[in-house]
């Protein structure tokens, strides 16, 4: 019989802390980087967050040590994973020194306030138990055995609370993070699960942010099942089974598995044998323009003419490579498919158009406007249809459209929007939507209209005014479109820029029925970076999150076509994988005319909020018993 005596712990240590735990944890930082294009070495997710699991755990469980710590790592985190940002100050003509002190260094430090602010939580109020293990000195072998044996079980009730708590508070962040004012949602954790698409495909469901769960509540499980099992060994003579790493273990695998079958189940070859199915070619086109050249050159019509030979030849490319395969094999019957839609990125567009606000029509003729020029090329739309032998197609593509309103006779500008325009024939066909996510320092000034030496100060060491007159845009209506010499009807849910990385916007625009996500973009901002890749690859989540496919044009980034599993089924890429040349991307989409909503469409993050409220039940044991600690005044 075991009494109560019999199970007295040593306590945690409080060892100091080396000089090497403040080297640890943003190195361990730098391998939770490593993860994520262009590396992608994914399976170091699972174990990225133990070195600073274990400067955090191995020290006194003090709230600003820990958050210390906790920066590092997110400064190790974010300088890597983001080192593309520093591309923009060589498009400013910045010296690179220069532009680390004013904005790439201070941007890192502040969202490296989160991995803090995490770590600070996860070294206190989360903290699992981290005792020695029992006082069993002088008890027989049979005894000493189920002593510890009861501690381990003890210790692994201790674990997977904390584990709970953890990974929870990590989805909280990452969130807080995609919806700060410097709301940046790129490279949560959960997003290392995309390569092999089966655990990815539970972001239909959570959402991506809410991934981030599983690796951080399995890193957890093994830093303590690994402690325990070394405590275990050397009281007891022999490691005890790590039940609560096994069971992690199986409950991931069977979310692999699961997975897998949900891949299978949305990947273009099953979606293409339903009879609900509509097989949608598309087309994106890019000429690869330096963002130097444009500043420098400006665009004008002669970029918009280079954007239409660029189709025209890519056109006809299609159709010989349409006309080879059917005399290879006569046996397929295949039919020849032209683009439907084609989609040109975000500074395709050589000129502005602009748009009465009363009349709610386009203003061809702008002689009472001479900031800007009018759009003389855009008929030609009709010309290059005339010329593909009268085929038609909807042309997607970024335009700065300028709003106007009538005051005393004349014209007067009203703001201008980042937008994408819908052609499907010339100039009076357009219909635009603007961009609602605008970039910060990109196309506003965080708190500049409260602080204009903000903006002013960016202004004098850039030369450029960021953001001046850029307006964001409203509404939540897809754009319906008949597809061409048909009477289909599908919807598109618009993404300008950096908006297929925003999943919470997306699922506004989501109804029931056929639809298709469609991104224009320009990731020429960031030069021959990392950048386009990683945002294709966040953007292959919204994919999965709405169940729709996409097709996306960038300019110097990743033209695709993306599956509603979130598989790529062709993509404009060289041969060592990297996005940077000119050309076109052409697939056909497989489009769900029965297609409803999922339950991120329809609950948004309600993961998240589940997650909010473990953090709360997990830590509140914690606070209760700090606030008892507390000595009482007489």
């Amino acid at each position: 019989m075991i009494h109560s005596t019999d199970f007295r712990q040593v306590p945690e240590q409080e060892r100091p802390t080396r000089w090497w735990h403040w080297l640890l944890s943003p190195a361990g930082g730098v391998v939770t980087a490593l993860a994520f294009v262009p590396y992608d070495f994914s399976q170091l997710i699972w174990v990225a967050l133990l070195p600073l699991l274990y400067v955090l755990w191995s020290g006194p469980a003090k709230w600003w040590r820990a958050f210390r710590l906790g920066w590092l790592y997110g400064m190790g985190y974010y300088c890597t994973s983001f080192a593309w940002i520093t591309e923009v100050g060589y498009v400013f003509d910045i010296p690179q020194p220069l532009f680390l002190a004013i904005a790439f260094i201070p941007l890192m430090a502040v969202y490296s306030v989160l991995p803090g602010v995490w770590a600070a939580l996860a070294a206190t109020l989360l903290r699992p138990s981290l005792s020695r293990g029992p006082v069993t000195e002088g008890m027989k072998l049979e005894q000493k055995k189920s002593v510890w044996t009861r501690w381990a079980l003890l210790d692994m009730v201790s674990t997977l609370k904390s584990a709970t708590g953890c990974a929870a508070l990590w989805v909280c962040i990452e969130w807080l993070r995609a919806h700060g004012t410097l709301g940046f949602s790129w490279n949560s954790l959960g997003m290392a699960l995309y390569n092999g698409l089966a655990l990815a495909q539970w972001a239909e469901f959570v959402g991506t942010a809410a991934l981030s769960f599983l690796p951080v509540f399995l890193s957890v499980v093994i830093y303590c099942a690994l402690r325990r099992c070394v405590l275990h060994f050397k009281g007891a003579g022999r490691a005890g089974r790590p039940w609560d790493f096994y069971a992690t273990v199986i409950i991931i695998f069977c979310l692999y598995a699961a997975g897998l079958a949900f891949s299978k189940l949305y990947s273009p070859l099953t979606l293409m044998k339903k009879e609900s199915t509509l097989q949608l070619p598309v087309m994106a086109v890019q000429i690869n323009k330096d963002q130097q050249d444009h500043i420098a050159y400006g665009a004008g019509p002669s970029q918009y003419g280079t954007y239409l030979r660029a189709t025209m030849a890519a056109f006809n490319e299609v159709q010989q490579a349409t006309a080879r395969q059917a005399q290879q094999h006569p046996e397929l019957a295949i039919t020849q498919q032209l683009p439907l839609w084609v989609v040109w990125p975000e500074s395709a567009m050589g000129c502005p158009v602009f748009r009465n606000i009363e009349t709610g029509k386009l203003e061809p003729d702008m002689n009472t406007v001479n900031v800007f020029f009018a759009p003389e090329g855009l008929p030609m739309v009709r010309d290059l249809v005339q010329q593909m032998g009268g085929r038609s197609f909807t042309l997607f593509t970024g335009v700065d459209e300028v709003r106007l309103v009538e005051e005393g006779g004349r014209l007067r500008t009203r703001g201008m929007y980042n937008s994408m325009a819908c052609i499907t024939g010339d100039f009076d066909s357009i219909r635009t939507v603007s961009k609602q996510h605008l970039m910060p320092f990109g196309e506003y000034i965080p708190l500049a209209n409260s602080a204009t030496w903000i903006a002013q100060t960016f202004a004098d060491i850039t030369g450029t005014q960021v953001g001046d007159g850029i307006h964001p845009g409203t509404g939540s209506e897809p754009i319906e479109l008949t597809l061409p010499d048909s009477e289909e009807k599908v919807g598109v849910i618009p993404a300008v820029c950096y908006e297929d990385t925003v999943g919470d916007l997306l699922t506004q625009f989501v109804r029931k029925g056929p639809q298709v996500i469609v991104n224009v973009s320009n990731d020429a901002w960031f030069r021959n970076s990392s950048c386009g890749a990683q945002q294709a690859r966040n953007a292959a989540f919204r994919c999965i999150e709405l169940r729709r496919p996409m097709v996306r044009a960038a300019n110097r980034g990743v033209c695709c076509a993306i599956a509603p599993n979130g598989a790529v089924i062709d993509a404009l890429l060289k041969a060592d994988g990297t996005p940077h040349l000119p050309g076109y991307s052409y697939a056909v989409l497989p489009v769900d005319r029965e297609a409803g909503f999922t339950l991120y469409a329809l609950l948004g993050d309600w993961a998240v909020i589940a997650c909010l409220l473990l953090v709360l039940l997990t830590a509140t044991p914690a606070i209760i018993e700090k606030i008892a600690a507390k000595p009482r005044r007489a």
